[in-house]
């Protein structure tokens, strides 16, 4: 028994198939789907209400500062997601500067509406919103599903589970959904993992 739990638990493709559940940075790509909602709601409201009022009022003299501010605010917020993706998904992306430079207070208004990275800035943070909202729907609705199946020994005498043709209404009717609870949570590690790589592939093209 003991040289078998020994092969078991060396075996590199049984850490293979759990490594977005046994690592750390699995669990902090998870957590970087989870804070894309908030945030993404967040930068969202901020540009588009920011933009919109700025327009708006761009035919006086108050729309231009608006809108100014709102392009001078894209690179502080594009430097804290630079921050929050290399230290929860592993990226290395290096830091800029946090205004486009100028010569004189002119020149520095100039470059808030020339500066390329801030365009291309403002483009990921209102993409983060549509993106963030399907990482965090994807990640809580499989580890919630995975999570209430392995529970249903638990849950089932309390709560009969409907499952279309079949309702478990005891634990051991329940027991048998085990398995298949951790095998959708296998799938939701990986799967975690995918929007991680798509999260990581959208970060170096507008933080960097």
């Amino acid at each position: 028994m003991a040289a078998m739990h020994t092969t078991f638990a060396s075996d590199p493709s049984q850490r293979g198939l759990l490594r977005p559940l046994s690592t750390a940075s699995g669990w902090m790509a998870v957590t970087h789907h989870l804070l894309g909602l908030p945030l993404g709601i967040v930068y969202f409201i901020w540009l588009v209400t920011g933009l919109s009022l700025g327009a708006g009022l761009a035919i006086t003299l108050i729309g231009i500062p608006i809108l100014t501010l709102v392009l001078a605010s894209v690179r502080p917020l594009v430097a804290g997601e630079r921050t929050l993706s290399n230290a929860l998904l592993g990226t290395h992306i290096p830091h800029t500067a946090l205004a486009p430079h100028g010569e004189g207070w002119f020149g520095q208004l100039k470059a808030y509406w020339t500066d390329a990275a801030t365009w291309r800035g403002m483009g990921y943070l209102l993409a983060r919103f549509p993106v963030g909202v399907l990482a965090f729907s994807v990640a809580t609705a499989f580890y919630a599903g995975a999570l209430f199946l392995i529970a249903a020994p638990i849950v089932a005498p309390f709560d009969t589970l409907e499952l279309g043709i079949w309702r478990p209404d005891t634990w051991y009717e329940g027991l048998a959904l085990v398995p298949l609870g951790f095998l959708l949570l296998v799938a939701a590690g990986w799967i975690s993992e995918g929007m991680a790589a798509m999260s990581r592939a959208l970060a170096r093209w507008g933080t960097s």
